[in-house]
């Protein structure tokens, strides 16, 4: 339970471990506020760092840290399903 809600179980799985300090691959299906800080707390966990890596089929795969990159249509529609290559809202002349 989070916030008085049930949540999916996440899956958690060991990925490497030094002492008192383990790495663990998170996957969680909702995605509320702060949920894996507050999950881990509830467990008596401090969490020192968080890395998204994924968000649904969308992956960082390669890119370097401190990089970026574009969206494809293909992602941009995964995201959002309403979004299409043209834009949807065009402005009126008073440009409102």
């Amino acid at each position: 339970e989070l916030d008085g809600r049930p949540i999916r179980t996440p899956n958690v799985r060991l990925i490497s471990r030094k002492g008192e300090v383990a790495v663990l691959e998170v996957v969680i299906h909702e995605g509320r506020n702060r949920q894996i800080r507050r999950m881990c707390e509830a467990v008596g966990l401090k969490v020192l760092r968080l890395r998204r890596v994924a968000i649904g089929k969308i992956s960082l795969g390669e890119l370097p840290v401190g990089h970026w990159r574009h969206l494809t249509a293909e992602e941009v529609r995964y995201l959002f399903p309403a979004a299409s290559d043209e834009p949807s809202i065009k402005k009126d002349k008073e440009g409102i």
